[in-house]
């Protein structure tokens, strides 16, 4: 809720303003979304919590009794980022972190959407990010029984993570991910002991979120300089639905530059709502329960030789074609599943999604499923850029992780509490 408060604050107090968005419509329907989140989190998350030092003997237990399947993914992981390696050193790059903003933009010359090669190479970068993913989410939720081998495996695998995709092709989701990760992670530590968080560690948590803050922006201010983009031009370059206040305070407060670099990233959080209130305004067409993810609706056109048949039928496609709001801008998640089931539709899964995310939260804490630790941080993922676009569903990448991981979910046993 207090994500969900910073989220429209965005919307309401940065320099970018959307060409008719009716804000209350859009506040109505995020506000009976997340009602009803909320009702089915509690209703999932109710009863009584037993001890905390049984909680984290419990997880202890779950990683003792899954070593071999968590070394195993560990070393497919440090394989698999090896191999990141290696592609990223033979296509020419470089790891120059004052060029962060020029190699993006030479990563996404030339590139159209759904136009890319399908080939082995194709697949081998597709299963590699998986792989890391994987390795990524069981690492983390699992670092404190991790042994010395486990730890340094996980850290190479970080390193290699965060060098090759955000200092080599200057994309920051990337870093994002693993800051979210780590979060989430720190939450369950905590709730699974009992403890509270203390000034000092609310300080040393505000200095972090400060330096990854300004890491974004610096990002995101070294992209725009390499593009050419400037407070003076942004209105002429920006898209013809979007409008910028160029009198807004947070220029005064950063200056020009970086006071642009700080409107941008305030529009990750609410581009994608703009793609939301765009597509409320359409009637629904159905996509067949494959249009919540443009990778899978992509599979199936290229597999039945039938384009567009499945994608331009989904809200995110028809508001490109109705209002020039296309694939290349952000869509919120409920959107690509609005696809598929309606928006009243999105708003009955939203009490049973909270449910089942509550039941993972309880879970992560017991350690009692292989699986829901690193499930939950996953989803928790989906939930933070859920308001900006369809995180784990749009890549190929993230849909095998999605599946794997609710799969072993549901076919792995939850261990109960042992007597005393």
């Amino acid at each position: 809720m207090g994500y969900s408060f910073l989220v429209v604050m965005s919307l309401l107090l940065g320099p970018i303003e959307y060409i008719g968005m009716d804000i209350a419509t859009l506040l109505s329907f995020i506000t009976v979304q997340l009602f009803l989140f909320s009702m089915g989190f509690l209703l999932g998350a109710r009863g009584e919590f037993r001890n905390a030092w049984r909680q984290v003997d419990e997880r202890t237990i779950s990683r003792h009794g899954s070593r071999w399947t968590l070394n195993i993914l560990l070393l497919l992981g440090v394989v698999a980022s090896l191999g990141q390696c290696v592609l990223f050193i033979y296509s020419g790059n470089d790891l120059n972190v004052g060029n962060i903003g020029q190699s993006y933009m030479e990563g996404y010359d030339g590139y159209e959407r759904g136009e890319a090669p399908i080939n082995a190479l194709y697949i081998v970068k597709i299963l590699e990010q998986a792989l890391v993913t994987l390795a990524l989410l069981f690492g983390f939720y699992y670092f404190r029984f991790l042994g010395v081998a486990g730890r340094w495996a996980l850290i190479f695998v970080v390193v290699t993570y965060l060098l090759v995709n955000v200092v080599g092709t200057g994309k920051q989701k990337y870093l994002g991910d693993v800051v979210l990760y780590a979060f989430f992670c720190v939450l369950i530590c905590f709730a699974a002991k009992g403890k509270r968080f203390a000034i000092k560690e609310i300080l040393v948590a505000g200095a972090l979120s400060s330096g990854v803050f300004l890491l974004f922006v610096e990002i995101l201010r070294q992209r725009y300089s390499a593009a050419g983009i400037t407070l003076e031009n942004i209105v002429e370059k920006a898209h013809p639905l979007i409008s910028w206040d160029i009198g807004s305070p947070i220029f005064d407060l950063v200056g020009p530059e970086y006071g642009l670099a700080v409107g941008v990233f305030l529009g990750y959080f609410t581009n994608g709502l703009y793609g939301l209130y765009l597509s409320l305004t359409l009637p629904f067409e159905w996509t067949y329960l494959i249009g919540n993810s443009y990778s899978i609706g992509r599979v199936f056109e290229i597999f039945f030789s039938s384009d567009g048949y499945i994608l331009e039928k989904t809200y995110p496609f028809r508001v490109g074609v109705t209002y020039g709001w296309g694939f290349d801008k952000w869509h919120s998640l409920f959107a690509w599943l609005a696809s598929d089931v309606t928006f009243p539709g999105v708003l009955a899964l939203s009490s049973l999604f909270g449910f089942v995310y509550a039941r993972l939260w309880i879970q992560a804490l017991r350690g009692s499923n292989l699986f829901s630790g690193p499930l939950f941080l996953y989803l928790s993922l989906g939930l933070v850029f859920g308001y900006s676009n369809n995180q784990l569903m749009h890549s190929l990448a993230g849909v095998i992780v999605l599946v794997i991981l609710f799969a072993g979910w549901l076919g792995s046993p939850n261990r109960r509490p042992q007597a005393q």
